[in-house]
């Protein structure tokens, strides 16, 4: 019998990679028979991107436009949201705000796809126009104080999904038939996601609010910081007088664009990075 907690596991997954913990709720069955399959572990944007491990570096941005839907509201995006993004290095010390994000919104089929794998679970083919899009929106302050990154960012992610009765059974083991359930739909929601059925699918969107991770010791080489995190993680950026450029590793191209509200004390410098 389908085990509905199976399938709010699905977007559970999110939260935990969101740093949410979901309370659980007792098994509510709802009368299919199947085999319930758990989800791969739960995954963040890193998955998506094809790069050496613990690199935390990308190739030069290129096509932003062409990644990002042109219907979606870019909010007076940023002048620096319209070139290539071009690391330059520069001081970090002091304390900079989050004024823009570049590329918030991701709708590429093939990066969707393999997002909805490694964070949903869901089968790569059958499912593979199941994650419509994909949007991060950063927001905070990001300080770099005495040696220390403290990332007090959050970024909320908002993932809208559309699950038909062959994606639940290839991906979960429900059994399949000519339409989603309606109590199934329904019994999918959480306090994070919203479900419609729609023509036999069910239209879920989940919202999520992470906080930032780019917190520890940090040491500049270069045109990049690496932040002592575990692991240890390098981050591209470029500070242009009071903006600064920051290239996040999570895919796709995406950066944010801060401003400088606190000054360093005079005379600060950034520690250096020396190779060993």
């Amino acid at each position: 019998m389908l085990r509905l907690l199976d399938l709010r596991r699905v977007f559970a997954h999110l939260l935990v990679g969101a740093g949410f913990a979901c309370g659980s709720a007792a098994p509510i069955g709802v009368g299919t028979d199947i085999t319930p399959v758990e989800p791969s572990g739960g995954t963040s944007e890193d998955d998506i991107v094809d790069e050496p491990e613990g690199s935390g570096q990308m190739d030069p941005l290129t096509g932003v436009d062409g990644l990002i839907d042109t219907n979606f509201d870019r909010n007076g995006v940023s002048e620096h949201c319209r070139t290539s993004f071009a690391a330059c290095g520069g001081l970090l010390a002091g304390t900079w705000t989050v004024e823009g994000n570049c590329n918030p919104e991701i709708r590429a089929r093939d990066v969707l796809a393999r997002w909805g794998a490694n964070s949903m679970g869901l089968s790569p083919g059958v499912c593979y126009t199941a994650v419509q899009r994909l949007v991060w929106n950063w927001s905070g302050e990001f300080r770099f104080e005495n040696g220390i990154a403290i990332d007090d960012r959050s970024r909320e992610q908002v993932v809208d999904v559309k699950l038909d009765s062959a994606c639940l059974n290839a991906s979960f083991g429900m059994q399949e038939g000519a339409s989603v359930s309606p109590d199934a739909c329904d019994r999918m929601q959480d306090a994070f996601t919203t479900c419609a059925l729609a023509d036999g699918v069910c239209n879920c969107t989940n919202r999520t609010m992470a906080n930032g991770l780019a917190s520890g010791y940090y040491e500049v080489l270069g045109v990049s910081v690496n932040i002592a995190q575990a692991p240890e993680t390098r981050y591209e950026y470029c500070v242009n007088g009071d903006q600064l450029l920051w290239r996040e590793k999570e895919g796709d191209q995406r950066q944010v664009v801060l401003r400088r509200t606190v000054d360093a004390p005079a005379g600060a410098v950034d520690p250096v990075d020396i190779p060993r």
